[in-house]
């Protein structure tokens, strides 16, 4: 404060010194201006007054306050960073900085708002002047005549900024809603309180029947509004017994095409042994036709494992493999009982425990992480112990910050026995230097799960390189440190090696055209050819012949001779999914290639059965618990044959 008092004018100074002082007052409004002084005597004869940090003595000739905040934030790239200043205090500028920046958006869009002559106003302008236009339906679309003028290079000009500036009358018109739903001149032309109309109408229907808000977010919602105005006044909506009977049976006819889940079998009287669950999984493959079953994926439990191994005995060109996700749950699991490990997550699960069971440490925590969660929703439902280490560790700033603030040391539960327990907790080093490890060691293979857990694209031909890979990762992040990661190692081996690990994740890796042509990662995996023998030999069964065939192919895909060297096909090894690019440039090679889209268009996860299970319970609540099975079957069917579609 003495450097304000001692800047402020005195009623005898000039008017300009006046100004120029009051200028300065304004700018040490401030909060950096509370942890930097003015050094007149390191300016030296120049007339730009220099700041001095109070924590660690460097000064500053340019730039003003904004830039000493930089150093007290440590923005990489624009200024050395301050490496004595609390951790609150940088946490404190960091959110200035970040409030001054909204506030700057802020302003630019309600000037966007208030400008006349902005791009919004004009189009706001252009739709109240057409809707003005037509108050009959006879408006009539003009064609554009053609411009194929025969005059000079001038007249050309001319007419093209004419046509720029008028536009056509595409431009005034709303985009279809959904394919093949062609807007009428009416509905383009309805006023504001007709449609505010139609919107409250749909939004009391959702509000009075419970109907959660986010199912507007499905793609069938529009497509059953474009329906329903399609059709004349005097519409009746299909009654309860309707909806129930007729169309969800027509529903059930109509998603039966592509990838569909088949069906559900309620075996809760039978015990699942290795011979029930056998039988019931050979009932499935007859029915679907053996020749048309490329792969099965299962439960790791020892009767799935049982029944799978003899479901592939009996069915020569059937595969089985255990679910990767589970695997990979199982090695996290594994991870979990190490004594470091055990020690660690214990220590973050008391710290959240705290935080979220008392109401002030969870309003101050959201209050330094800006309103966030410290535990945040896992991006897949396994290795939440893990998640939640990286969540914790990216908040430890926030958490030190929070603890050594002036609101938590002045309340209440500071001086609790509990409270200062948890100050103790954030603020033990070796706590945030062992959950670092373990994030470091742990995130390649969170990176493994989800790939396999993901619905975004078949995880076949990416799940044995991303094994390889991940394994490799945790070698390199401790190098000089092996002595840590061997325990990891030791546990990714045994699942790999002896559950995992299948000839058909090395058929994915072989056939993946992203991988093939890369000699140096293909060199450090000889033994994927192996793994594609056997499956030739497994697939060609009874057919030598076929078997010939596909061992001759093998060369034409690995030499990229034909249509697999076109420069499109080149392109097009990491742009397009695996199995989409063998159906494209797989032509050449037509034994392969069937056998490599039947390959590469495989999961390697159980994980959606998984999520069907949570689709029965959200269909079969609490309110329609008197659903018998055969309609709920038929629910769940259609309801996840639309998700595949």
């Amino acid at each position: 404060m003495a450097s304000v008092e001692g800047s402020m004018p005195s009623m005898d100074d000039s008017s300009n010194t006046s100004s120029t002082q009051i200028t300065g007052v304004r700018g040490k409004s401030d909060p950096a201006w509370n942890h930097c002084r003015e050094a007149p005597e390191l300016s030296g004869n120049t007339k730009r007054m220099k700041l001095a940090c109070l924590y660690c003595g460097k000064s500053f000739a340019g730039g003003g306050i904004n830039r000493f905040k930089q150093h007290l934030t440590g923005v990489k790239g624009e200024v050395e960073p301050c490496r004595k200043v609390p951790v609150d205090i940088r946490h404190q500028m960091i959110q200035n900085i970040q409030a001054i920046s909204e506030k700057k958006k802020r302003t630019k869009e309600m000037g966007e708002d208030y400008n006349p002559f902005s791009a919004r106003h004009k189009e706001h302008e252009e739709q109240v002047y057409y809707r003005q236009l037509g108050e009959d339906d006879d408006i009539q679309e003009i064609p554009p005549t053609s411009n194929k003028s025969t005059g000079n290079t001038r007249g050309k000009n001319i007419e093209g900024r004419k046509e720029k500036q008028l536009g056509t009358i595409e431009n005034y018109f709303m985009p279809r809603t959904t394919p093949g739903a062609q807007p009428t001149i009416k509905s383009l032309l309805q006023n504001k309180e007709a449609v505010e109309r139609c919107d409250l109408a749909v939004a009391k229907w959702m509000i009075d029947a419970c109907v959660p808000f986010n199912i507007v977010n499905s793609k069938y919602y529009q497509c059953m509004i474009d329906a329903i105005a399609s059709m004349e006044t005097g519409y009746k909506a299909p009654n309860f017994y309707s909806v129930r009977g007729y169309l969800l049976t027509k529903n059930v006819d109509e998603v039966k095409k592509g990838t569909v889940f088949l069906k559900s079998v309620d075996a809760s009287d039978t015990s699942k042994t290795a011979d029930m669950l056998y039988k019931l999984f050979k009932e499935i493959v007859m029915s679907v036709g053996f020749e048309n079953v490329v792969h099965v994926v299962t439960d790791n439990a020892a009767n799935y494992v049982a029944a799978g191994k003899k479901l592939e005995q009996n069915f020569p060109t059937l595969f089985w493999s255990p679910c990767a996700a589970h695997c990979l749950n199982l090695i996290m699991q594994d991870i979990g009982k190490l004594v470091s490990v055990k020690n660690t997550v214990a220590h973050a699960a008391g710290i959240t425990k705290y935080i979220y069971n008392h109401c002030y440490p969870l309003y101050l925590i959201k209050k330094f992480i800006g309103g966030k969660e410290i535990i945040r929703p896992a991006p897949t439902c396994f290795a939440t112990n893990f998640i939640a280490l990286q969540s914790i560790l990216g908040h430890k700033d926030a958490l030190r910050a929070m603890v050594t603030s002036r609101e938590w040391t002045t309340s209440a539960y500071a001086k609790d026995s509990k409270g200062k327990k948890l100050v103790d907790d954030v603020l033990n080093s070796l706590f945030w230097n062992e959950c670092a490890t373990i994030v470091k060691l742990t995130e390649p293979l969170i990176r493994v799960l989800r790939i396999v857990d993901s619905d975004d694209r078949p995880s076949m031909g990416y799940l044995y390189h991303a094994m390889h890979q991940a394994r490799d990762e945790m070698i390199k992040r401790f190098r000089m440190r092996k002595i840590i990661v061997e325990p990891y190692l030791r546990i990714v081996d045994s699942r790999w090696d002896l559950q995992l690990h299948q000839n058909l994740h090395a058929v994915g890796f072989w056939l993946n055209p992203c991988f093939q042509y890369d000699s140096e990662l293909m060199d450090k995996h000889p033994r994927s050819v192996s793994g594609l023998l056997d499956v030739i030999e497994r697939y060609s069964f009874g057919n030598p012949t076929l078997q010939e065939n596909l061992t001759n192919e093998m060369r034409l895909f690995k030499n990229t001779e034909n249509d697999f060297g076109r420069s499109s096909a080149i392109n097009d090894r990491s742009r397009l999914a695996p199995d989409e690019w063998w159906v494209t440039y797989g032509s050449c090679a037509p034994n392969l290639q069937k056998l490599a889209i039947r390959v590469l268009s495989q999961t390697c996860s159980a994980s959606e059965c998984e999520r069907n299970w949570s689709i029965f319970e959200h269909i079969h609540s609490k309110k329609r618990n008197r659903l018998e099975h055969q309609r709920l079957n038929d629910l769940v069917f259609v309801h996840y044959n639309l998700r595949l579609q």
